[in-house]
C-alpha cells in the first residue's frame, strides 16, 4: 500500500509539471502572438507619421531573395540558425536579403520575414539553452525593406553562410560578422543621420546574432506615387502573364525535353518531379489576385515571386533579387517583362534558358 501511495504520488506531480510545461508553453506562444502585433502596430503607426516608412532594428540574415507573400519552409540542422529560429520565436520578425553574385556583395533591399511555424520555442530564462539537432520552419515575406546605412562603401555586422565559420571549414554554416553591401546610386541624406549609431557592434562571436537598423517600406505609399507610363507598362505585361501561367502549368509543356526546367526527373528526359499546375496553383493562392496596374510596384512584385516561385519550379532565371534593388516601378517592371520573355521562350520551345 506504501508503494502504491508513493507511486500515486510520483504520477500525480508528474501530471502536474507536464499541466505546467503545457501551459507555460501556451502562455509563451501567446506572447509571440503578442510581439506579433506589436510589430505590426508599430509599422502602422510609423507609416502614419513617417510618411509610409518607418525605422526599426531587426536580426539581417543573406539567405534568399523572399519576396513580400512568398513563403519558405524546411528544415536545418544548423545550430546558430536554430538558435536564431528559436531565440525570435513563433510570430517572431527578422530582416532576410540575398546576395548580388555579380558584384559578390550583399543587397541592402530585402523584406521582413516572419516565423510561421518554428517546432521548438526560446527560452529567455535559460542560459543553457538546448540546442536541437534539426528545426522545422515555415518563414513568410512581409513588407519590403531596406538596410540603412551610408550611400557607398556600406559594410555592417550581418549574418551569413560561409565556410569559414565551419571550425572544420568542411561545410557553409550561418555565422554573424561584418559583410560589404552594394552601394546605393541615388543616396538620401536622410537616412544617413538615422544610421550614425550602429546597433550591430555589441556582439562578438559569430555564433551571436546582432540586429541592424532597417527602414520598412510601406508598398502603397509607393503605389500612390505612380506614373502612367509605369501603369502603362504593367497593363502591357497582363497577357504576358497569362500566356507564362498557361504554359507553365501545362503538364505536357514539360514533354519538349528542349524545355529547361530545374525540377525534371531527369536532365534530357520528359516530365517533371512536380506537378507544375498544382504548384503554380498553390503559389497563386499565397500571393492572393494579381494586383490591378495602377499599383505598378505590388505588380512587378507579384509578378516576380509568381515566376520564381517558392518551392521552386526551374523555369524562369531569378530575378527577385534584381526586382527588389531596381529603382522605381518603371525599372523593377522592366526587370519582370524581361525575366517573362525569357521564361515564356523556354517554356515554348523557341530558346532554351541559359540556366
Amino acid at each position: 500500500a506504501a508503494y502504491f501511495a508513493q507511486s500515486l504520488s510520483q504520477r500525480i506531480t508528474e501530471v502536474e509539471q507536464n499541466e505546467s510545461s503545457f501551459v507555460a508553453g501556451i502562455q509563451k506562444r501567446m506572447q509571440s502572438v503578442a510581439k506579433a502585433e506589436e510589430f505590426d502596430s508599430a509599422i502602422s503607426d510609423g507609416s502614419e507619421k513617417s510618411m509610409g516608412h518607418v525605422v526599426m532594428e531587426l536580426p539581417v540574415v543573406c539567405f534568399d531573395a523572399l519576396l513580400p507573400k512568398q513563403r519558405m519552409t524546411g528544415s536545418t540542422t544548423d545550430e546558430t540558425f536554430c538558435n536564431l529560429l528559436r531565440a525570435i520565436g513563433l510570430g517572431g520578425t527578422f530582416v532576410m536579403t540575398s546576395l548580388n553574385n555579380r558584384q559578390r556583395k550583399i543587397r541592402r533591399f530585402g523584406v521582413v520575414a516572419k516565423i510561421e511555424l518554428v517546432d521548438v520555442d526560446g527560452d529567455d530564462d535559460n542560459e543553457n539553452l538546448f540546442s536541437p539537432t534539426a528545426v522545422s520552419f515555415s518563414i513568410a515575406g512581409r513588407q519590403r525593406c531596406e538596410i540603412l546605412g551610408p550611400g557607398n562603401g556600406m559594410k555592417d555586422r550581418i549574418g551569413r553562410w560561409r565556410r569559414g565559420y565551419d571550425p572544420d571549414c568542411e561545410e557553409s554554416k550561418l555565422g554573424w560578422g561584418e559583410e560589404r553591401f552594394v552601394d546605393k546610386s541615388d543616396q538620401q541624406q536622410y537616412l544617413e543621420m538615422d544610421t550614425r549609431e550602429s546597433a550591430s557592434g555589441s556582439a562578438s562571436k559569430d555564433t551571436e546574432w546582432s540586429t541592424n537598423k532597417v527602414l520598412i517600406v510601406h508598398e502603397a505609399t509607393e503605389n500612390a506615387e505612380a506614373t502612367s507610363d509605369a501603369i502603362a507598362k504593367a497593363t502591357y505585361l497582363i497577357p504576358l502573364i497569362e500566356q507564362w501561367i498557361s504554359l507553365a502549368s501545362d503538364q505536357t509543356t514539360y514533354d519538349n525535353i528542349d524545355v529547361v526546367a530545374g525540377t525534371r526527373r531527369r536532365s534530357g528526359e520528359p516530365g517533371l518531379k512536380v506537378n507544375a499546375s498544382a504548384l503554380i496553383r498553390k503559389v497563386r493562392q499565397e500571393l492572393g489576385p494579381m494586383p490591378d496596374p495602377k499599383f505598378p510596384i505590388s505588380f512587378a512584385m507579384w509578378g516576380a515571386a509568381l515566376i520564381n516561385p517558392l518551392p521552386a519550379l526551374g523555369v524562369a532565371t531569378e530575378i527577385r533579387g534584381a526586382v527588389l534593388e531596381a529603382e522605381g516601378a518603371e525599372r523593377k517592371l522592366a526587370v519582370l517583362g524581361r525575366g517573362l520573355v525569357k521564361s515564356i521562350n523556354n517554356l515554348d520551345g523557341t530558346r532554351p534558358l541559359n540556366m
